[in-house]
């Protein structure tokens, strides 16, 4: 990247942005109005991407920390940073939200917020990001106003943004950024959020809401027969007016706040709400005809086991999700949320980043009153006792080490086409060392094999060949 393509990129207005894509035409087959069938939205095949030229694509994980970086002394950084500031785009998930605590007016929502200092959207833009999103479970730690405040500040500093809005209108559409190449789009999600971060529309009367872009989901656990008799028999001696027992026919049992089905395969699928997968569709369909290369990303803790850990195999409706959206006109996927890497998928000539790790993993929680009455106060004081030292990552209590494996990932592209994926492994600081845990440096050579190894059998297992040449990863695409 360099500095005039970089001073060239501007983000749209939003205004200009509502009128552009209120213009732009859907499908013919699309309805007018709402619709709760994604076919809807998939009758026709989307246009090529029209990037002009030689163009490079950087994707990096979640910008999970609180200080600025980018000038950092550290050397091995700053190599990786310049890797990222090299290609002609970059884009990323800015986890949680950055605010002025001093002036914020503003409040928290939990037990503890994510925060990050008001400096990091220019910390960003220096490290050579253009377009963010901002759709992830921490984007309403500090409500709406922290929310609508990190817009701004990411206004502020030129950087690109998408999965956040106003209203829900205004977080599914679509975040452009213009470059010397084309019109670059992302249309951004997230399935794991808490409570009130979905946006909502004016509707009945009431005024709209700020937050994020979602998708529902519908979470089934799949048990075996007997597992589910089983079920079926406590249900029914629990049984009450409230809550009757299962019909003697029931394939699926609600128990317990959970759903149960019998069959086979993963332990825990997921259905998504129609209307969400519908509406994200119109959304990639809508950013395609007004940009020249279109990306879809969405932040996602679910797992085939139905915890938030570090499974390599995607769930089954991101299985889904991501190829609709291609279908629909996303010209790279980007997966992330479990802060683990997954494999990557070649889809119709379209990369796909089943799990692309994370950045850096540096966050500040900022615990609420309510967090530090939970803790039992010290008798001696009647206040909560110290913090005992932070545990190593790969202790009980700490981290996964699983989260301190990344990657940069190169997409090179020619005249719209993609050509080739270059993968660079990431070693984010498995350590208890502060001044490094939680950077990421290009792997060593030990490491980076590991790293490299595993994203080859997990993208295998999504019928795509990767092959290793020293520290990087190729992909080369038909």
């Amino acid at each position: 990247m360099n500095i005039s393509n970089s001073l060239r990129r501007t983000p749209l207005a939003g205004t200009v942005i509502a009128a552009l894509l209120a213009a732009a035409p859907l499908c013919a087959q699309a309805p007018a109005g709402p619709s709760k069938n994604p076919d809807d939205f998939l009758a026709e095949p989307p246009k090529p991407p029209s990037i002009k030229g030689d163009f490079t694509l950087v994707a990096i994980g979640d910008m999970l920390y609180s200080h600025p970086m980018a000038h950092s002394a550290d050397p091995k950084l700053q190599e990786v940073i310049t890797k990222v500031r090299d290609a002609d785009f970059a884009v990323s998930n800015q986890e949680g939200v950055f605010i002025d605590l001093e002036t914020f007016d503003g409040t928290g929502y939990g037990l503890g917020q994510l925060w990050g200092e008001g400096r990091l959207a220019n910390d960003m833009k220096a490290m050579g990001l253009d377009l963010v999103s901002v759709a992830n479970n921490h984007s309403t730690d500090f409500g709406s106003e922290g929310l609508l405040q990190s817009m701004r500040l990411l206004d502020a500093a030129g950087i690109g943004h998408a999965g956040g809005g106003r209203s829900l209108a205004e977080a599914r559409r679509a975040g452009f950024v213009d470059t010397p190449n084309g019109r670059i789009a992302m249309v951004a999600t997230a399935s794991t959020v808490k409570e009130n971060a979905r946006a909502n529309d004016a509707f009945g009367g009431l005024n709209a809401r700020a937050g994020i872009s979602t998708l529902r989901l519908r979470k089934v656990n799949i048990v075996s027969p007997s597992q589910f008799a089983a079920i079926r028999k406590l249900a029914s001696d629990r049984a009450s007016p409230r809550e009757p027992a299962p019909a003697a026919t029931a394939k699926e049992i609600e128990f317990g706040k959970e759903i149960y089905r019998a069959g086979s395969g993963d332990p825990v699928i997921y259905e998504m709400d129609l209307f969400d997968h519908a509406d994200l569709l119109k959304s990639v369909r809508a950013a395609k005809a007004a940009s020249d290369l279109t990306i879809f990303t969405i932040h996602a803790h679910e797992s085939p086991t139905g915890l938030d850990d570090d499974t390599p195999a995607p769930p089954n409706f991101l299985k889904t999700l991501f190829h609709d959206v291609v279908d629909a006109g996303a010209d790279v996927v980007v997966g992330g949320g479990p802060h683990s890497l997954r494999g990557i998928e070649i889809y119709k000539g379209r990369p796909i980043f089943h799990g692309i790790g994370v950045f850096f993993i540096r966050g500040e929680i900022k615990a609420t009153q309510e967090a530090a009455f939970r803790v039992f106060p010290d008798p001696a004081t009647g206040r909560a006792p110290p913090p005992v030292p932070e545990p190593e990552s790969v202790r009980p209590g700490g981290n996964p080490a699983s989260w301190y494996d990344s990657m940069l990932a190169e997409v090179d592209y020619r005249d719209g086409r993609a050509r080739r994926v270059r993968v660079y492994p990431l070693d984010v600081g498995n350590t208890r060392d502060r001044s490094r845990r939680g950077i990421p440096h290009l792997a060593d050579p030990e490491t980076a094999r590991r790293i490299l190894e595993n994203l080859r059998k997990w993208s295998a297992d999504l019928g795509t060949r990767v092959r290793i040449e020293g520290e990087t990863g190729i992909i080369d695409i038909e």
